[in-house]
């Protein structure tokens, strides 16, 4: 009899995790999958086109847009964001004096606004009329620069929403890297000051090398963000103008719930998948082979 009661006891009690994974994780990926290769609006019978969704997105002016914005956001993300974040964190931890709490706090406000008020923040700097830039143009007689549309200038609407970006989601990378620096031995410390390693120095030779891996981690949150990039877009310039600063969330949102088209939706969601999947196996295989190799 004791040799049934603690898998059954163990059995009892993952029940409920199998069940919350199966239903709200596996099922809809699965749904998702099976739903892209039909032609649906939800009001009409199923029609199976088999991969005549991707066919018409590949053709879609919005769906490539969207997958080249992407791509862009993510490769800025990772060259501007997280250099960003570590030379703060760095700069908060081995210089640091009373100021560090609060400034640790003032990083990290921007992570704990929604994004709703994020968006309302960039759109209040950006107006072109009553703007905080267009109102300090005007204050300074800089003409030139209150004539600027940052958000309805095709050209610059994109680099404008990837700078309220950058202050919205540099938050979590900074007290990240703070913690995992703060984290390491201060005998590191103590021994590279000893060879004359100090300063950044210290942070390039010692402290990167050391926090690698959690670098690598923000490296794939940054990108796999990126590729399923929505709210903050959509809210600022909802992808225009003209396309400027689509999204493939913003286009499945507008294929799902705008066109009722679900099964187009339902291709953009495997396509953001499939990329994010992808993205993150590679950069843990690429992780993984250069621990090997050291």
């Amino acid at each position: 009899m004791r040799d049934w009661k603690r898998p059954a006891f163990v059995a009892l009690w993952l029940a409920p995790a199998v069940v919350f994974l199966v239903v709200f994780m596996y099922y809809p990926i699965i749904e998702t999958f099976r739903l892209s290769f039909f032609k649906s609006s939800g009001f009409e019978q199923e029609v199976f086109i088999g991969l005549g969704n991707y066919a018409k997105l590949f053709a879609d002016a919005e769906f490539l847009a969207g997958l080249e914005h992407v791509f862009t956001w993510a490769f800025w993300s990772v060259a501007i964001q997280i250099p960003l974040a570590f030379v703060i964190a760095f700069s908060l931890t081995y210089y640091a004096n009373k100021f560090t709490g609060p400034l640790k706090a003032v990083f990290y406000l921007s992570n704990v606004l929604p994004s709703a008020i994020t968006a309302m923040l960039g759109k209040f700097i950006f107006a072109p009329r009553f703007g905080i830039v267009a109102s300090l143009a005007e204050q300074f007689g800089w003409k030139w620069l209150g004539s600027i549309d940052f958000l309805g200038n095709p050209n610059l609407a994109f680099w404008s929403l990837f700078f309220i970006a950058t202050w919205a989601y540099t938050g979590f990378p900074i007290i990240y890297m703070m913690a995992e620096i703060e984290q390491m031995p201060r005998e590191l410390r103590e021994a590279a000051e000893l060879d004359g390693a100090t300063g950044w120095r210290f942070a390039r030779s010692i402290v990167l090398p050391e926090i690698a891996y959690p670098v690598r981690i923000l490296v794939v949150l940054a990108t796999v963000g990126s590729l399923k990039l929505f709210d903050l877009p959509n809210m600022v310039t909802a992808g225009g103008p003209y396309n400027a600063t689509m999204t493939l969330g913003i286009k499945l949102y507008n294929e799902g719930f705008l066109k009722w088209n679900y099964g187009r939706a339902a291709a953009v969601g495997v396509v953001i998948f499939l990329l994010s999947l992808v993205f993150t196996i590679a950069q843990f295989t690429r992780g993984r082979k250069a621990s090997e190799a050291k």
